[in-house]
């Protein structure tokens, strides 16, 4: 397990795990069945402060109406524990991967969870570090088998306002630029932290410039006045989203209908 303590002088340091292979964290939880492939597919994003209130999020995960349906969830500021409980609970695979060691001396990353089998992962280290501690950013991506096709679906957490917005802006292009090295239908959903003037209009036409569409447009404020979870999708149809009250987070789960494109004959 690679990890680096970077020092800077005056401030606190991160501990980050540097090894783009690990730690890596999964286990299968889905029940196999017969069930006859659904005609959409929806994804949910949340960002479960530092994984705190896990157990209230997965009750609402398997709970809320909306929520429970979801066939792919993102979820990001957590560890490898309680992301296993939280799969376990609602019966879903899942991969994860931490980025760093928190202050509260557990791991912090992402994780995808889902219905269906996961049959390729992996950590992407974005550009950038928090000048205040040196703490790197993650994505973590999973390549998932659906019963209608292969999706990727990236689990996103950009850096908070001490990057600022142009640094911000380029980890998501890091996140497209991988993207489109593949030719599979994409979610890409998060935190992207999108709170300065201006960054939600210029993250959504930064995908929209690489052919993605911003499957969560009007859901309104994800976190206190701030819109700062987003869902974007390539080569799927977004029929519908919106978000869910939560008592586990100061962020709001985000969730988006998607549906893959008919192809021409």
């Amino acid at each position: 397990m690679a990890c680096l303590s970077l020092a800077c002088s005056g401030c606190e340091l991160a501990e980050n795990y540097l090894d783009p292979d690990g730690p890596r964290y999964a286990a299968n939880y889905a029940v196999e069945n017969d069930v006859e492939a659904p005609a959409k597919l929806e994804v949910v994003t949340f960002n479960i402060k530092f994984g705190e209130q896990y157990d209230v999020a997965a009750e609402e995960l398997g709970a809320d109406p909306r929520l429970s349906v979801a066939d792919v969830v993102l979820l990001q500021e957590m560890d490898a524990p309680r992301t296993d409980a939280i799969a376990r609970h609602l019966q879903m695979n899942y991969v994860y991967y931490p980025g760093s060691v928190h202050t509260n001396g557990r791991d912090f990353g992402n994780a995808v969870l889902t219905r269906w089998p996961i049959v390729a992962d992996k950590k992407i280290i974005l550009p950038h570090r928090n000048p205040k501690d040196g703490r790197i950013r993650i994505a973590v991506e999973a390549t998932i088998e659906t019963p209608l096709g292969q999706i990727a679906a990236y689990s996103v957490h950009n850096e908070t306002p001490w990057l600022g917005p142009r640094g911000r802006l380029e980890q998501s292009e890091a996140i497209v630029d991988d993207a489109l090295a593949t030719n599979l239908s994409t979610v890409a959903g998060g935190d992207f932290n999108t709170s300065d003037p201006g960054s939600v209009d210029e993250t959504v036409a930064l995908f929209r410039s690489a052919g993605f569409a911003w499957a969560s447009e009007g859901i309104g404020e994800t976190a206190g006045s701030f819109t700062l979870d987003h869902i974007f999708v390539k080569k799927l149809d977004a029929l519908g989203a919106g978000t869910a009250s939560t008592r586990a987070s100061d962020h709001r789960p985000a969730w988006a209908v998607v549906e893959f494109q008919q192809q021409s004959p």
